[in-house]
């Protein structure tokens, strides 16, 4: 018996998830409460605006979302549920903001201390029983356990409550420990999100599920067939990364040393090497890859003229960087590289079909060919072979056949029903336009694939001759 790729194995509510909080850098442009998700999932005709509290000025919430939402609704379900004993205190510290552990755990406190909208006993007890590691903290890692006991004295101090530092001290280790990075539902990280239920699940670098957020909600989903009584296991960290980097970040985040099939296995694929590679590490690691474009794209042809191999880090994330800062300022080069991450990368780097990141890969794509069927439907692309010159793409047709695809597996696809409502939206506007032109995709077959071969022809080329990859 096992359980299909496409159903989840597990749905949980944020109805305990004692820290659910949004980034510092995130508290300005998401909606404290519904995570995004209103503003991911509104039209064009919907203007979703975001307003502070007015109390504390430090979060933020939705103002106008759907016609059928009531203005403040965020707002109003957030300060019932924690915020009314949080914002004297937020405002308190202006103009300092609390980082995001500080306030996740001034929820822990906050909604202990409530007569409504507490913890039950039952979500109280599986909250203590995760556990803390201290001690490894303690004797391993003393600058993060000095970051815990700080914290846990300034949000006695600012609280008020009746538990001793120790016991917040607990509270923070298992925040540190068990907590989710939270994202959106295209996958980008807004803050930390805790469920005490899916805290338990552990940790493979072969995993077989993937978890994805949509709003306040937790999904986790099989990526591949699931045998009865086989354990059902999410990975930690980026499993993309070489097995000495996982190693390393998973004994001194969650002390432990992982002994799945992917670590044991003694075909390992080299570790990168050289000072290529070190850059592109260094510039991961610092968070603001993005950030300085010059730099970003200096080590990016440090690391094509390397030969280190594409499908490996640390070019896959240096890839997705550059894509991301290429959407605002090239879209021509972003669909080049979006292109190829689709079709060439991500099928290597993701080998499960079903695995969320391809999708959303293909939503990216799908949503940059339409801005420029828009914008520059002539655009033309080199072939990249030697005296080929340039291809002219229908972009229009291009996107509809993604976002078709898209459609037609949503449920092939281990995303989050927000995802696929972004898809379904997208799909009904792309083709409701070229219906209204007098043109029906669906008995377009071979003009879609004549498109695609022709793209196929610029990826493999662009592959080769830029990529210095093998075609």
């Amino acid at each position: 018996m096992s359980t299909p790729a496409s159903l989840p194995s597990l749905q949980a509510k944020a109805t305990l998830a004692p820290a659910l909080n949004s980034d510092t850098a995130r508290l300005k442009d998401t909606c404290s409460v519904c995570f995004g998700r209103r503003q991911l999932a509104a039209g064009p005709e919907e203007q979703i605006v975001l307003r502070a509290c007015t109390g504390c000025q430090v979060v933020k919430y939705c103002d106008k979302a759907r016609k059928t939402l009531p203005p403040r609704a965020c707002q109003a379900k957030d300060w019932k549920f924690a915020h009314s004993r949080e914002c004297a205190i937020y405002k308190n510290l202006q103009p300092k903001v609390l980082p995001i552990n500080a306030r996740a755990l001034l929820r822990v406190v906050v909604r202990c201390g409530m007569k409504k909208n507490s913890y039950t006993a039952e979500e109280l007890d599986v909250f203590r029983s995760l556990e803390t590691h201290i001690r490894e903290m303690r004797e391993g890692d003393k600058a993060q356990f000095e970051r815990i006991a700080l914290t846990s004295k300034a949000v006695k101090a600012y609280s008020g409550t009746d538990f001793e530092e120790e016991v917040l001290s607990a509270f923070g280790a298992k925040l540190d420990v068990n907590s989710f990075n939270l994202t959106n539902a295209l996958y980008d990280r807004i803050g930390l999100y805790l469920h005490p239920y899916a805290a338990l699940l552990n940790h493979s670098c072969d995993y077989n599920a993937v978890p994805g957020f949509d709003g306040d909600e937790l999904h986790i989903k099989a990526i591949r067939p699931i045998a009865k009584d086989e354990q059902i296991t999410i990975s930690y960290i980026d499993t993309t990364y070489p097995t000495r980097t996982r190693q390393k970040e998973l004994k001194e985040r969650y002390f432990f040393t992982c002994q799945c099939s992917k670590c044991s296995s003694i075909n390992k694929p080299p570790e990168p090497a050289g000072d290529a590679a070190k850059d592109a590490y260094a510039l991961l690691e610092s968070g603001n890859a993005g950030a300085d474009k010059t730099k970003l794209d200096a080590i990016t042809k440090l690391l094509i003229a390397s030969r280190l191999p594409k499908t490996q880090q640390p070019f896959v994330s240096i890839l997705d960087e550059v894509i991301a800062a290429e959407i605002s300022d090239s879209y021509k080069d972003a669909f080049l590289n979006s292109a190829l991450r689709f079709s060439r990368m991500d099928p290597i780097v993701y080998p499960h079909p079903s695995h969320p990141l391809r999708a959303v890969h293909a939503w990216t794509l799908a949503k940059i060919t339409v801005h420029i069927s828009q914008v520059d439907p002539g655009l033309t692309i080199p072939e990249f072979i030697k005296g080929s010159g340039q291809i002219s793409l229908d972009y229009g047709l291009l996107a509809w056949t993604l976002l078709a695809e898209l459609h037609a597996k949503e449920d092939q696809y281990a995303t989050v029903p927000g995802f696929r409502g972004m898809v379904k939206r997208a799909f009904a506007e792309v083709h409701g336009e070229f219906m209204r032109n007098g043109m029906d995709p669906r008995r377009m077959g071979e003009d879609i694939r004549a498109e695609w071969g022709k793209l196929g022809r610029i990826v493999n080329g662009y592959w080769g001759v830029a990529m210095g990859e093998d075609t």
